[in-house]
């Protein structure tokens, strides 16, 4: 240490998570040769009664103004307890290389996973975020308001107050209790909290000294995916303690930014996603929030009620539910997500290999947002840029996914699918044509383009896997407690799914009473083959008039008997 050179005095909560996570900031300061130690501040969370939840920046307000006053030089906030209004007088001049930022599961016994709980159980957590996301998952457990530090709630666990609990991945680590865990949770299940498992590091913003020497530390990644996550929660209308989550993460120049609101009783949960510039961040938290419904009043707010528009279940695989969940929910229904199938992406070899082949100026077919994401991968495994293909795409949706990673797309079919594309694609007589596709793609689209002459290459970017066990506690919950008033089946894999998932948890006999709205022709008959009751069938295969007769369908109260077509 330089000698003579004064310690900086960091303010910090007196918790066990909190002076761990200081300590990891005073050791970072070590290796810059600043010496250092450590200011314990007691916050309005700290005195609150246990069951009491705290209020935006309950744990941040008395370590801001230790620094304000100047009975500290550094603060060290966990980054999700930050409030959104930030106070100008103050600046976060570092944030430190992130932790896991994953919620995780722990429970008394061990050994369980969040679908394989029993039916009631009771979940400890003092948050709206990942109680009303866990309800949408699971909507047959008991979310039950348990606060306190992580010891605290760990102690109340194994006392049986609760079955199990929702913590963050981070603070386990760094407590030294990884071995607690019994599943981390997919942040596309239960979005983290903007910001969570990073460590920022506040000073004042008159120390421009000290902001220097901060700012040595600060990871630019890391920095980038909150700023982003912040800016989304802001845009969203939220807080710190708002059924919001979201989760940033840069690819070189690239920033991909996931975000979710959910009602904290788990009612109408929303997901979405979108890239942008890793040097735009808050430009990207914002356009992510323009796609979601905005959140009025949630840090406060009783829970939201549950809908009492008609439900409908939807079961595509979760990346491609979006636009479906949006049609229906556009026409006043309830749309319940349960994917009957998963997407499992390929190594990406073969992709990365075709697009090496690629001539530019050459085109290349998507069908889904699947295969976007895998082009665009393979783009950047090969070294070129994504502008050197004329990009097709099947559907507005799947060209949304293109031109969200700043592409242009040059031809888009906006109905009949993928034979339409097939037949409507500007090309010639021996065009060099790529299409990206999955393993259970129907094989009009590329019959039709070899019979226009077209010399195809087609790639196998992700396979289908039907039945995941992870929706399986999901719809045996649904079907059980709140049975839908409709079913969409948009593929035969998706109708096979969905009877499988429901021949496990034995409530096939349910599933069979909901009347089943197919997207064509060929769905309706593996649906019927299956033992769906079949309401009715699209006219053409699209996901407005699958919407529309649905709309049709569920105003006939009580008809089971098959509809007339759209």
């Amino acid at each position: 240490m330089s000698p003579g050179v004064p310690p900086l005095r960091i303010a910090t909560r007196g918790s066990r998570l909190a002076l761990a996570q200081a300590g990891i900031v005073a050791a970072a300061l070590g290796a810059l040769d600043r010496p250092s130690e450590l200011v314990v501040v007691e916050t309005e969370g700290d005195r609150r009664a246990p069951d009491t939840a705290w209020g935006e920046g309950a744990f941040v307000a008395a370590i801001e103004q230790a620094l304000l006053d100047g009975f500290a030089d550094v603060a060290v906030h966990s980054a999700k307890d930050l409030p959104t209004e930030e106070d100008p007088r103050l600046r976060v001049a570092a944030y430190l290389a992130r932790a896991e930022a994953a919620d995780a599961l722990v429970t008394r016994e061990g050994g369980q996973r969040l679908h394989t709980l029993p039916a009631g159980a009771s979940v400890g957590t003092d948050s709206p975020r990942r109680g009303g996301f866990v309800l949408a998952a699971r909507p047959d457990l008991r979310v039950v308001p348990l606060a306190g530090n992580v010891d605290t709630r760990l102690r109340r666990l194994d006392a049986g107050e609760v079955d199990a609990l929702i913590l963050a991945t981070a603070g386990l680590d760094r407590l030294g209790l990884r071995e607690r865990i019994d599943q981390v949770l997919d942040a596309s299940d239960v979005p983290p909290a903007p910001g969570q498992g990073a460590l920022a590091i506040q000073t004042r913003a008159d120390r421009p000294d000290l902001i220097v020497t901060l700012e040595a530390l600060d990871h630019g990644e890391t920095r980038a995916a909150v700023t982003a996550e912040r800016a989304f929660l802001h845009a969203s209308g939220g807080g710190c303690r708002a059924p919001i989550g979201a989760l940033g993460r840069v690819d070189g120049e690239r920033l991909m930014l996931l975000g979710g609101v959910v009602g904290p009783d788990g009612s109408d949960p929303r997901r979405a996603e979108l890239s942008g510039s890793a040097q735009e961040p808050d430009s990207l938290g914002r356009a992510l929030a323009s796609r979601l419904p905005r959140v009025h009043g949630s840090d406060d707010a009783a829970p939201m009620p549950r809908p009492v528009s008609p439900r409908v279940l939807v079961p595509r695989a979760v990346d491609q539910a979006a636009p479906w969940i949006d049609a229906l929910r556009e026409r006043g229904l309830t749309p319940l997500a349960v994917p009957a199938m998963e997407i499992v992406p390929t190594d990406g070899a073969d992709v990365a290999a075709a697009v090496r082949e690629l001539a530019p100026g050459r085109w290349l077919v998507v069908t889904s947002s699947n295969g976007v994401r895998a082009s665009l991968a393979a783009f950047q495994r090969a070294g070129r840029a994504p502008s050197e293909a004329r990009w097709a795409a099947v559907g507005p949706a799947t060209a949304m996914a293109i031109e969200s990673a700043g592409v242009t797309v040059s031809y888009v079919s906006v109905g009949g699918g993928s034979a339409a594309l097939a037949r409507e694609l500007p090309i010639e007589p021996n065009d060099r044509v790529l299409l990206v596709r999955g393993d259970l793609a129907d094989g009009t689209l590329p019959s039709v383009l070899r019979g226009r002459g077209a010399i195809l290459t087609e790639v196998v970017a992700y396979r289908t896997q039907e039945a995941p066990d992870s929706s399986t506690e999901s719809l045996r919950a649904l079907l059980v407690y709140q049975p839908p008033d409709a079913v969409v089946l948009t593929s035969g894999s998706t109708a096979r799914g969905l009877a499988a998932l429901a021949s496990a948890t034995g409530t096939a006999e349910a599933l069979r009473a909901i009347p089943a709205v197919c997207i064509g022709p060929s769905t309706a008959a593996e649906a019927r083959r299956l033992g769906f009751t079949v309401a009715g069938q699209a006219d053409r295969p699209s996901l407005d008039a699958v919407a529309d007769l649905v709309v049709r369908i569920v105003a006939h109260v009580g008809a089971r008997a098959e509809v007339p077509r759209a």
